[in-house]
């Protein structure tokens, strides 16, 4: 398995009531590193899958994450920026709704062009964020490497990452850069702004016309599917309450992806996701 994608460093604020603006709030500051696709790696090492990261960082911190990483159980090959430091994200935290504020550093230089072709080919997924296309100073370089990864056969699943950040993007230039992923996740916002429709449902129908899978999470509502058939909602069956649903994306992506490599049916690997999930939501921090 081989994950491709943002390393940042978190800044976690979860307010113990609401934010007064040009005056003090109080609230529970944690550090932590982060990034969405580092995220669904560690998660991923955590669930004991073979698992590879690509990633860019601040050449300063090459050793604190190479190190990180290990003791995760993943292989990393971070490349280090002598220019831009890592990117760091401030998450403000009001009860089920998060605010990210945003600077992607050295994530917007990595290239895709000098991933190791090895790594590829010994996968059987290869995993991509749509924060990798975002602010990134050449995006053009990320459906290269999707059509590179599908030309030897590994299959390529992509988060939709950010509503904001796509609509910045653009939805249909998304679209276009990701024509060739295997399996696209998004969340219902990000769903509905790709699709242009009225609803969840439509919105995945929609999609599924294009790519081969769409994962539709809803939180609690639960989880849509569609493999070119009439989507289908997967229930949460035990719904949790949420301590911090930071992370809550990149773990569900982590608990589908490891069942995806062990070669389970999509409602199978969807399941495992939100139990992983469930495991996130119930800790604070990104990461198990």
């Amino acid at each position: 398995m081989l994950v491709v994608g943002d390393v940042i460093h978190d800044i976690l604020v979860t307010l113990s009531m609401p934010l007064r603006r040009n005056t003090d709030t109080p609230a529970h500051i944690h550090r932590s590193s982060g990034g969405s696709a580092a995220n669904t790696a560690v998660w991923l090492g955590h669930l004991g899958v073979d698992v590879d990261f690509v990633g860019r960082v601040g050449a300063e911190d090459v050793p604190r994450f190479d190190n990180q990483f290990v003791a995760a159980g993943v292989r990393a090959h971070l490349s280090a920026d002598t220019e831009k430091p890592t990117g760091s994200i401030v998450i403000v935290v009001e009860g089920e709704s998060r605010t990210m504020l945003t600077d992607r550093g050295a994530n917007t230089a990595l290239d895709f062009g000098a991933i190791d072709a090895g790594l590829v080919t010994q996968s059987s997924w290869v995993h991509l964020t749509g924060y990798s296309m975002f602010h990134h100073s050449q995006p053009e370089a990320i459906p290269e490497f999707i059509s590179s990864v599908r030309g030897v056969g590994a299959q390529v699943m992509m988060d939709a990452s950010s509503s904001g950040f796509l609509e910045d993007f653009g939805a249909q230039r998304f679209l276009e850069y990701a024509a060739e992923v295997s399996l696209l996740r998004c969340n219902a916002e990000e769903a509905l702004m790709l699709a242009g429709q009225g609803s969840v449902s439509d919105s995945v129908a929609v999609l599924g016309e294009r790519f081969p899978t769409v994962v539709v999470t809803q939180g609690p509502e639960g989880v849509w599917v569609t493999q070119g058939n009439p989507p289908t909602l997967v229930p949460v069956t035990h719904p949790l309450t949420s301590v911090d649903p930071t992370g809550a994306g990149d773990s569900f992506n982590a608990g589908l992806l490891a069942g995806l490599t062990r070669q389970e049916s999509v409602v199978n690997a969807v399941g495992q996701g939100i139990a992983v999930a469930g495991e996130c939501i119930t800790r604070v921090g990104a990461r198990p």
